[in-house]
């Protein structure tokens, strides 16, 4: 973890996680292959998202699925996790772990914060908790997870310098106002 900014209302950290897109038909055999390696019911609607201290599973689409692993892990168990999915017939597992950057933000101000980067609506009644989006911040395709408490943004790596100087503009703008 490394701290990107702390200002009144708001914590940014960058985090060690990884990332598994997983694709299925999300029915018995994906549930219970799903439950049995991660403990976790997987979400039934688009855009939902069940999680505790270790896991983060999303529902992109009707056969697409993110499962972001919360704790730090050794490559070869991601490869191990991968394998394990994969050797159900009716499901694909690709590890997107190298690939993605993840941030966390905090705090009672962070829906002010990131809207200063995007046009997406925060509000509770558009945007609850245990849902994700797929959208643009700071000219960024990102995926957005509502854990309540926090959000959690991954983007492509390529992408992590720049997201990190734009959060830290948005920063500064936060404090001059």
């Amino acid at each position: 973890m490394t701290n990107i900014l702390s200002i009144p209302g708001v914590k940014v950290s960058q985090k060690d996680y990884h990332q598994i897109i997983i694709r299925g038909n999300g029915l018995e055999k994906f549930n219970n292959t799903i439950e049995e390696k991660t403990s976790i019911k997987p979400p039934s609607k688009n855009l939902e998202i069940k999680y505790d201290l270790n896991y983060l599973f999303a529902k992109n689409s009707f056969d697409q699925w993110s499962l972001i692993l919360m704790d730090k892990k050794e490559h070869h168990q991601i490869l191990n996790l991968v394998s394990s999915i994969n050797t159900n017939e009716n499901m694909l597992a690709s590890d997107y772990s190298y690939g993605q950057v993840y941030f966390e933000i905090e705090g009672e101000n962070k829906d002010y914060f990131i809207n200063q980067l995007t046009h997406f609506d925060l509000r509770e009644e558009k945007f609850p908790k245990s849902t994700m989006a797929q959208t643009i911040i700071a000219r960024i395709d990102c995926s957005i997870y509502n854990l309540g408490n926090k959000f959690v943004i991954t983007c492509n790596k390529s992408y992590e310098d720049y997201f990190q100087k734009r959060l830290k503009d948005s920063a500064l703008l936060s404090n001059a106002s």
